[in-house]
């Protein structure tokens, strides 16, 4: 057996060629994937340029059927001006009416419930009308600090099955609920 040649020669004589080698195979590799991840890329935009397109027709008021056909750079423009005729101001009116129309509603279902008692309601209507008049903006969103506002406490009367009891009315003495102690720290509002 007659030694192999070619493991005579020095092996640092192969490193030069083999990484230029490996670098004319990676710019191959490159030329080949940059066209394919161009089509990616242009896929991604005309999808997204359709969802666009169907998102914003209604919002505009066009017919989706009609519109079948837009140019990318219509749908773009389309797009513009409506976020630019988007109403800034009329968000604050809108939480504004939300809140009183909340408002109005828990003071009109307040007194049809048997959780509180007459006195404990009136007072909660009461405060819930003065809120309603002195509420017309909202506080956190005009950069003020978030303060605790003055809070009646309401403590929930439940009537209890041991009231109408025939024990209770055979002692001759009605049971009353213990008193509920009021906690020393404020509830937190968000308004």
């Amino acid at each position: 057996m007659t030694p192999n040649i070619a493991s005579q020669t020095p092996l640092s004589s192969y490193a030069p060629k083999m990484s230029l080698a490996k670098r004319k195979e990676a710019s191959e590799m490159r030329k080949t994937l940059k066209p394919l991840m161009e089509k990616r890329r242009r896929a991604r935009i005309n999808e997204s340029l359709n969802q666009l397109k169907t998102l914003i027709l209604p919002l505009v008021g066009k017919d989706t059927s009609r519109y079948s056909k837009l140019e990318k750079a219509d749908i773009l423009e389309m797009t513009v001006r409506f976020l630019k005729n988007l109403p800034t101001k009329p968000i604050q009116k809108s939480y504004t009416d939300g809140y009183r129309a909340c408002l109005q509603r828990v003071s009109s279902l307040l007194p049809k419930t048997d959780l509180l008692d007459k006195e404990t309601c009136c007072r909660l209507v009461q405060f819930i009308q003065t809120n309603m008049a002195t509420s017309s903006t909202c506080q956190n969103c005009q950069g003020q600090s978030a303060r605790v506002p003055n809070v009646l406490p309401v403590y929930p009367v439940r009537h209890s099955s041991t009231e109408s009891s025939p024990s209770s009315s055979r002692n001759g003495a009605s049971r009353t609920p213990p008193a509920v102690q009021p906690p020393n720290y404020r509830v937190w509002r968000p308004w």
